[in-house]
């Protein structure tokens, strides 16, 4: 590869520069290179330099990663950059530059410790190299926002300065109430004080909330690196158990001995955790189903989600079933509903709008909703065909409920247009004539 004159230049000057280990300026880039104004603010704004020049607080800049490395090599490296965004392009410290390639290859070699099926301590070590990442990633945020020296402590251990802890840089970016602090929170927690718990009788539950921390990481590291996480011939996912079972008593007894109590109490605790918190930042929900939908055109299953869309698009994808208490939300039988549609149709209108919108009349002459309006109106919607806001189906025995909500959709539907009911209980005399 021919070298040009600037791109020789710029490569001396730099690494005359590391070796000195001296600040320079863009006038001093510009002397040497005879390149003008705008293509080095071009290449530099672009992330291009991102390999071999940082910009430091007084706005000057330094330079790294060329003393080892030929005239050629940096040349190959600058032009690929034109169409390849390096990691922390858009980081001025070099220190934080440095965080984030450790970050990302701690958090692949998490992964790969977890996904390998031979490693028996799989869980002890993904919890070290977890946290591990997570702390150096938020350390390179830190310092892009306050600068290097905000990650140390003012006191030096055996002379030398030493770095807030993970829980200190989650103080400084997320509030309490982040699910995704209380993700990293928790596996913080197994990794200082309950590793030796880490059985793999508990897999089943732990591993979902290792799934939800490895999203998340991926998901926070992409947006603040503009660069992705993984490529796609890297496996992303942990292979998380279908179901979790509590083990026998008796048989973690007589495998762990009296540590056992310790290890069925933490899994019973991290299943009520889990349970009270459906939140898939936190941990992949117990209960959980992927929603699929049909092709009109040629019939496949298509997935509404991939799971390299990372967080949100779990979130599009998983359908969370929660326990619904049905005298609360659907508290109306048929005959309740219809009795309370009429009574608030007369309380909010007049008979002249009333005679417009209503089709049949009760033996005082009033026009009202009887059984055969409230079902056209099911039929015509679509409310009863599901279990949802408006509607509820009890199983064993088959009884339909409903809620309020649904008595003042339906009033909106019969008034908005004079002909819906009429044209609505059309429709549904034809189906049941049939």
């Amino acid at each position: 590869m021919k070298l040009t004159k600037s791109v020789a230049a710029f490569y001396i000057f730099l690494q005359n520069k590391e070796r000195a280990n001296t600040p320079f300026t863009e006038a001093e880039v510009l002397d040497a290179t005879q390149w003008k104004r705008v293509t080095f603010r071009t290449y530099h704004g672009k992330g291009q330099l991102a390999d071999f020049v940082s910009e430091n607080s007084d706005g000057k800049f330094e330079a790294s990663n060329t003393l080892n490395i030929s005239d050629v090599e940096f040349a190959k490296r600058l032009s690929q950059s034109k169409n390849v965004i390096s990691l922390g392009h858009n980081c001025k410290s070099k220190l934080a530059k440095a965080l984030l390639k450790k970050s990302r290859d701690n958090m692949i070699l998490a992964l790969e410790l977890y996904n390998r099926p031979s490693l028996e301590n799989k869980m002890d070590a993904f919890v070290m190299c977890f946290c591990t990442s997570w702390e150096q990633f938020l350390k390179a945020k830190i310092i892009e926002m306050d600068g290097e020296k905000s990650i140390f402590k003012n006191v030096k251990r055996k002379g030398l300065k030493e770095t807030i802890s993970l829980r200190d840089c989650l103080d400084k970016i997320y509030p309490p109430e982040s699910n995704i602090r209380k993700n990293v929170e928790e596996i913080a927690f197994y990794r200082d004080c309950a590793v030796h718990l880490l059985m793999p009788e508990i897999q089943g539950v732990v591993s979902r909330i290792f799934q939800s921390g490895v999203l998340n990481f991926t998901s926070q590291f992409e947006e603040f690196t503009e660069v992705s996480f993984l490529k796609n011939s890297h496996i992303g996912m942990i292979s998380l158990v279908g179901e979790f079972k509590s083990p026998p008593a008796a048989i973690m007894k007589s495998t762990y001995g009296d540590i056992a109590d310790d290890i069925l109490a933490l899994t019973g605790s991290l299943y009520n955790t889990m349970e009270n918190n459906d939140d898939i930042e936190f941990a992949i929900p117990l209960n959980v189903r992927l929603v699929y939908v049909k092709d009109n055109r040629d019939g496949n299953a298509v997935i509404l989600t991939k799971a390299d869309e990372g967080i949100e698009g779990l979130k599009k994808a998983l359908f969370i079933e929660k326990p619904v208490d049905r005298s609360k939300t659907h508290p109306l039988t048929q005959t309740d509903a219809i009795e309370v549609i009429n009574k608030k149709l007369y309380e909010k209108h007049d008979g002249a709008k009333l005679a417009k919108c209503l089709v049949c009349q009760n033996s005082k002459g009033q026009y009202v909703i009887n059984r055969n309006c409230f079902l056209s109106v099911l039929h015509k919607t679509g409310w009863a065909n599901a279990n949802n806001d408006y509607h509820y189906k009890n199983e064993r025995p088959e009884y339909h409920y409903y809620s309020f909500k649904l008595v003042e959709a339906f009033m909106r539907k019969i008034l908005e247009q004079d002909e819906y009911l009429k044209n609505a209980k059309n429709s549904y005399n034809k189906r049941i004539k049939k």
